[in-house]
């Protein structure tokens, strides 16, 4: 372990025990802790090495952190980002054909729940089905999850908007106020800034 911690670029710590993170934080190596500790923890460790990013979640990650060997791993994991091509896009309901990922999530939930969705109509049961793929399929920590007011505040909703933002931007007929994608995405984006223990994200499945 000591060889590979030496010779590394970067470090992601999903390790628990805040003693063996510390030990590890010691060696100054850019480190990102997956797991969050508390901001007292975080400001120990930077006592010792500056070039520590302690994210909220791997998938909310800014685009710069100002740690060159984090930026350089977000450029292509973290918050994620999508092309995307659609069928039928002046009929009534557009199919969605394609969806490229520019940026995956680390944990790989992004692609696994993809696959749930392509070839199915543009309707909001469709995008709340990709988001309970990526809630079931995600690896973010437990305590992470607890911390949550609710299910909006989280990295399945995270990637949600991102895939509602890249289907507006090749079907915005479809999103405008008052038609069924605009209803769902104008909820959704403001549950994301304003989470509430009654949100109903996923209550058209569960």
């Amino acid at each position: 372990m000591e060889r590979n911690i030496v010779d590394a670029d970067l470090l992601i710590i999903y390790v628990r025990h805040p003693d063996v993170v510390s030990e590890i934080c010691y060696r100054k190596k850019p480190t990102i802790l997956a797991v969050d500790f508390g901001e007292g923890f975080l400001r120990q460790q930077k006592e010792v090495n500056t070039n520590i990013y302690m994210p909220t979640s791997m998938c909310s990650i800014p685009s710069k952190t100002g740690i060159n060997e984090i930026d350089e791993y977000f450029k292509n994991f973290g918050y994620p980002l999508f092309e995307v091509k659609v069928e039928n896009i002046n009929g009534e309901v557009p199919i969605i054909k394609e969806v490229k990922t520019i940026v995956e999530s680390p944990c790989g939930a992004t692609n696994i729940s993809l696959e749930h969705i392509l070839g199915k109509p543009l309707l909001p049961e469709t995008i709340t089905e990709f988001g309970l793929n990526v809630r079931y399929e995600c690896r973010e920590p437990v305590s992470i999850l607890l911390s949550h007011r609710d299910m909006a505040d989280s990295s399945a909703l995270l990637q949600m908007l991102s895939l509602l933002d890249a289907l507006e931007r090749v079907a915005p007929k479809h999103f405008l106020p008052g038609t069924p994608m605009g209803i769902y995405t104008a909820k959704r984006r403001d549950e994301y800034q304003c989470p509430n223990p009654k949100s109903d994200l996923f209550a058209e499945i569960e």
